[in-house]
């Protein structure tokens, strides 16, 4: 009797787990994985290939990048090199922007999300000026890993993935490219290093060793100088200085301290320092009229004493009976 029980409670389970499978779906799709998988984008006809121009409105201010052949400049900027990289990053996010997490389409509700004026306002065209993409890019989700979006065009407000206004808007950074010097350290044959207290000379022998010429004749610490090329050859501004033909107020009219890297296909990298400001010293090029700033940590990466790059001498030997 209590087998015959036992099968038919056996059977009312299996044919319970066979409803559930079948009408409750466990193991198949989410509601949010159906969204994403027939979302379509923000901008249908959106295509990053063609973006000549965009113009981002921020705290009342308003940035131009403009194309120009294959490179981006900051068009309001004296057309100085952008920030290439960041455009990439911008433009692929317009391209992924999908309509998958609406959350309003109540235009009273805009400024709650900060997809009006009061977030960031980007407008992208073509070479002829013609829109491709306009939309606002307000606020962060409460959890810090979305923001909301608005095409200008609508009142529907979505979220997207990502901490957006940081993309979109450079704030105090600026668009600039923030590159200073950019080749390879490899290609370096000789250092020179010079400041109020002596001068340094390193150069590359026909072993491939650095060796230390001035102020004393001696092996170089290998480890030292390749971290010193690694910082010179990547090297990125902290910031920008406002008046940069004002050498003399920055200390750069008779630079204290130099550093200059001869590279083997004819060119030398030469870093001018000049003086000190709120943590920051002024420093510049000397190809370039551009000012830049770097934190005194990073130049003191650069500006090494002869101890410092000087390689240790083996300990004596000691004589034993």
């Amino acid at each position: 009797m209590k087998t015959k029980q036992l099968l038919i409670l056996g059977a009312i389970f299996v044919v319970l787990v066979v409803v559930v499978l079948l009408f409750e779906n466990p193991f198949g799709q989410s509601e949010y994985e159906k969204k994403v998988e027939t979302a379509i984008p923000l901008f249908p006809n959106f295509d990053k290939e063609q973006v000549a121009k965009i113009e981002i409105i921020a705290t009342g201010e308003t940035t131009t990048l403009s194309k120009q052949d294959s490179n981006w400049v900051v068009a309001s900027m004296n057309n100085y090199p952008a920030d290439s990289e960041g455009i990439t990053e911008l433009l692929s996010k317009v391209a992924e922007f999908k309509n998958t997490q609406r959350v309003s389409n109540n235009p009273e509700k805009q400024a709650e999300f900060e997809v009006d004026s009061t977030g960031v306002e980007a407008k992208l065209m073509d070479t002829n000026d013609k829109p491709l993409a306009h939309l606002f890019v307000g606020k962060t989700t409460p959890g810090f890993l979305s923001s909301y979006v608005r095409a200008a065009d609508a009142n529907d407000v979505y979220v997207v993935q990502g901490y957006l206004q940081s993309v979109f808007d450079k704030g105090e950074r600026t668009w600039k490219d923030r590159t200073i010097f950019d080749f390879n350290k490899g290609i370096v044959t000789q250092l020179n290093i010079s400041s109020s207290e002596e001068t340094v000379e390193l150069r590359l022998d026909a072993e491939g060793t650095w060796q230390m010429l001035k102020p004393i004749a001696s092996a170089a610490k290998q480890t030292e100088v390749d971290s010193l090329l690694t910082t010179l050859s990547g090297l990125d501004t902290d910031d920008f200085a406002e008046r940069p033909d004002n050498l003399g107020e920055y200390g750069l009219d008779m630079p204290e301290s130099t550093i200059s890297a001869e590279r083997n296909d004819g060119i030398t990298a030469t870093l001018h320092i000049g003086n000190e400001e709120d943590g920051k010293l002024y420093v510049k090029r000397d190809d370039t009229d551009t000012v830049f700033r770097l934190f005194k940590s990073n130049v003191d990466r650069l500006i090494k004493k002869s101890d410092t790059l000087k390689a240790e001498e083996p300990p004596a030997e000691v004589e034993t009976e």
